[in-house]
């Protein structure tokens, strides 16, 4: 009996769906080579609409709330964490480095887990004002980011890329590469979390043939790219996206507080102090 190979497919909607060009692309996994769809930019296009639903579905739940289910993410990662092994192995990275890697992701959902329900606190402040009234900045999510993760296979750096628009609640939509079976796989687990259908969208394949799409796409309200991201795209997704007032910038691909900001916007309250 042949065996049944595997089909893989982007994550649009909490959905699996092949891309809409017919299009794939090849990676070796092993000793196999895999085939991935190549994101077109009617793609894009739908995931623009499923990631405008899903914002308003993620942003409107309460932080605490948001918290849990990321919590809750890091749980089932857990519980596959050996699967994870294995295939970042299949991709040549070496078992102890595998190890870590994953046992780093699941640190770093469960730490932006935890800031999901105090990063407001931290972040917003009174502002000092020459009169009886309080000055308040108030921090609320960007909206819909599409962002371009490090083209390597790592969980912990995928994860670090969309974690923090996720944690202030964003929605968002990301291309993935090299790392496309390995998005996939968070997929699955994705797929059968708590969080909101469109809430995150995974995309595979080369952002060559796209990215004009992307960075024109009224809205999409920001756009993230990794510290290795091709100076040439970047250039081109900040001229295009000048066009609707896009938000473009650099990741902060670390633990910190500092990776937030550029996910938030800032509004200010007046108010009267009273006698």
């Amino acid at each position: 009996m042949s065996e049944v190979r595997k089909t893989y497919k982007m994550f649009l909607g909490n959905e699996f769906v092949r891309s809409e060009s017919g299009r794939t692309y090849s990676l070796e996994q092993g000793k196999e080579i895999v085939e991935l769809p190549q994101a077109s930019k009617k793609d894009v296009r739908d995931a623009v609409s499923v990631a405008k639903k899903g914002y308003q579905s993620w942003s409107g739940l309460t932080p605490y709330n948001r918290a849990q289910v990321l919590y809750r993410l890091s749980e089932m990662i857990e519980g596959r964490k050996e699967l994870y092994i294995k295939v970042l192995k299949e991709f040549g990275v070496k078992d102890s480095e595998a190890k870590k890697d994953v046992k780093d992701a699941i640190e770093a959902l469960v730490w932006y887990a935890g800031l999901s329900d105090k990063w407001e606190q931290v972040s917003g402040n009174l502002n000092p004002v020459a009169g009886p009234y309080f000055n308040i900045s108030h921090q609320e999510p960007l909206g819909v980011s599409f962002i371009f993760p490090r083209d390597n296979v790592s969980l912990k750096s995928f994860l670090l890329s969309i974690l923090p628009p996720l944690c202030v609640g964003c929605s968002v939509i990301c291309i993935s590469q090299e790392s496309g079976v390995l998005a996939i796989l968070l997929a699955e687990d994705i797929h059968n979390s708590d969080l909101p259908p469109g809430t995150l969208n995974i995309l595979t394949g080369s952002y060559s043939n796209i990215i004009e799409d992307i960075s024109r796409h009224v809205e999409i309200r920001g756009v993230g790219v990794s510290e290795d991201f091709n100076n040439d795209s970047f250039t081109t997704i900040q001229s295009n996206g000048s066009d609707s007032v896009k938000r473009t910038f650099i990741l902060n691909e670390s633990l910190n507080l500092l990776s937030l900001n550029p996910f938030l916007e800032t509004k200010t309250v007046w108010h009267p102090k009273g006698k």
